[in-house]
């Protein structure tokens, strides 16, 4: 009997998943992987994640004998972000992390050009700071040493396909990140700026497998005829790991990040929103519509740091405690958790965190409800996204590490007055990713086959009425805040540059 391994590298974790023939887990293992913050710089090391990836391999053959059966391999990761390496495959410059915002001169200059103007109209480009192409821009401008020392420039799902095959291959919907245009690398924006497309990866077809180096084989103990199966970023796989067959169910995947999207055959009109994303997924003439933030369970993370002793072992659900101890509407506090900038539902490089509404008997168990309270205004702000793109929503799927908290369960439910499918798997990147890799090497004719046996709903909340009256008035206000504060974002980033002591952070968990 044949097992599957997929690799799941996201922004605070490495992980192995081994999946049996019926869409079991049925190991998993895991390193935590460190980041540097520092004023717009936001960094990860390509070394560690190496180092990390070779432990994993080495513990799954020397604890378990599943290494030897392992038929296909496929890897899903964050995406938008750079590494530069060397011929030998070595990096040669850090990891600039999505949510990086260095790079905003390029991004001002990128879009200006007729040349970005001509794709937005032609192939729905969009650019941001977190867009790979600016950047690369970026370290051409400003660290011209390292530049001109890449041979190739990958991100974190071509680093895994390199690791394992010696190869740099991506697939589609990560080279759109990169102006890929459906048939090559915008020929047009990379002769404006000097680029080769040579030095990015070769993009192929989401199924496409590759053969393993034999050196990776001999030394995990993995079969000599194991494939890897290129298959697509995390965002997109969650999706598929949550899809329960129905066109208009929104798929709340709150990792790190928070991504809302729906699986759908409808499309939407690049003019509706400049933010909002409408790709093909290449299955069934099915699209993904929807959006993903910059923080999502990372504001929880931060919450933790900042008020909760995050040694203790019982500490979420101390914080859950601590937000249930407070009132629908956290007595009357508000929060803004921008604490990285925004690239959706709007974006602003220069927006932060603020808690709005603070009095003399506002306590730690209130300041904790608002930050609870703002994953849910975030997921509902990416779901207005969509419909307002003319797409009917009628539930939330819920999914990733957020997907724990009962209480942020119900208070999605609540604020967006939508039934909440609470997903038996939390993973669902990893069993999205197994998804698409079964339906490649044929273990599943059809989509809506494989999510039917693998996609299990644990439970579905559903929302008070009450508490949504009372939500409806907090998520304007919060609305209304963040607009309010537009050019007190501008200036506050303008004031920062007066402060020189901003000094490097180390943190596990972005």
């Amino acid at each position: 009997m044949s097992n599957y391994l997929v690799v799941n590298l996201g922004l605070k974790s490495i992980r192995v998943i081994v999946f049996d023939e019926n869409g079991k887990q049925i190991y998993v293992d895991a390193r935590p992987v460190f980041s540097k913050l520092r004023g717009e710089k936001v960094e990860q090391d390509g070394n560690e994640w190496k180092m990390l990836l070779h432990e994993l391999m080495h513990e799954l053959n020397s604890r378990t004998t599943l290494a030897t059966t392992i038929s296909h391999i496929t890897a899903t990761t964050s995406s938008s972000c750079i590494l530069g390496v060397d011929e030998q495959g070595s990096p040669v410059s850090p990891v600039m992390m999505v949510s990086d915002k260095r790079s905003k001169t390029e991004v001002e200059d990128i879009l200006d050009s007729i040349e970005f103007k001509d794709g937005a109209v032609k192939y729905q480009y969009k650019c941001s700071t977190s867009s790979t192409i600016p950047k690369v821009l970026w370290y051409k401008r400003n660290e011209r040493e390292v530049y001109n020392k890449v041979f190739k420039w990958i991100g974190a799902g071509e680093f895994i396909h390199h690791f394992f095959t010696g190869e740099y291959v991506t697939d589609a919907l990560n080279a759109g990140k990169a102006f890929y245009n459906g048939h090559e690398y915008d020929p047009d924006l990379f002769a404006r700026y000097e680029l080769k497309g040579e030095a990015f990866p070769s993009v192929v077809d989401i199924g496409t497998e590759i053969e393993l180096d034999n050196q990776v084989t001999s030394e995990y103990n993995l079969p000599r005829d194991c494939k890897l199966v290129v298959t697509t970023y995390d965002a997109i796989c969650a999706v598929i790991g949550a899809y329960d067959g129905s066109n208009n169910t929104a798929c709340d995947v709150s990792g790190t990040v928070t991504s809302v999207r729906v699986l759908t055959p409808k499309t939407v009109k690049n003019h509706i929103s400049p933010i909002l994303l409408s790709q093909e997924l290449g299955l069934e003439n099915l699209r993904l519509i929807g959006a993903s933030n910059n923080l999502g369970g990372g504001i929880i993370e931060w919450c933790k740091q900042a008020l909760f002793d995050e040694n203790n072992k019982y500490v979420y659900y101390d914080m859950e405690n601590s937000a249930s101890n407070s009132t629908v509407g956290a007595s009357g506090i508000v929060f803004l958790p921008y604490l990285l900038g925004e690239r959706a539902p709007f974006k602003s490089d220069n927006a932060k965190g603020s808690f709005f509404g603070i009095s003399r008997h506002s306590s730690k168990d209130d300041l904790t409800r608002a930050v609870f309270e703002s994953t849910a205004f975030v997921t509902n702000d990416l779901m207005n996204l969509i419909v307002d793109a003319g797409i009917e929503l009628g539930s939330l799927s819920v999914s990733g590490g957020l997907a724990r908290f009962d209480l942020i369960n119900q208070i999605k439910a609540d604020v967006t007055n939508k039934d909440v499918k609470v997903l038996e798997n939390f993973e669902s990147t990893s069993v999205g990713a197994f998804v698409l890799l079964g339906l490649s090497i044929g273990k599943y004719e059809t989509l809506l086959e494989a999510c039917q046996s693998i996609v299990k709903i644990r439970k579905i909340i559903s929302p008070s009425q009450s508490s949504h009256e009372v939500y409806e008035s907090f998520f304007n206000l919060y609305k209304s805040i963040n607009e309010a504060l537009a050019d007190s974002y501008i200036a506050h980033a303008d004031a920062l540059k007066s402060i020189e002591s901003l000094s490097s952070i180390t943190i596990k968990n972005l």
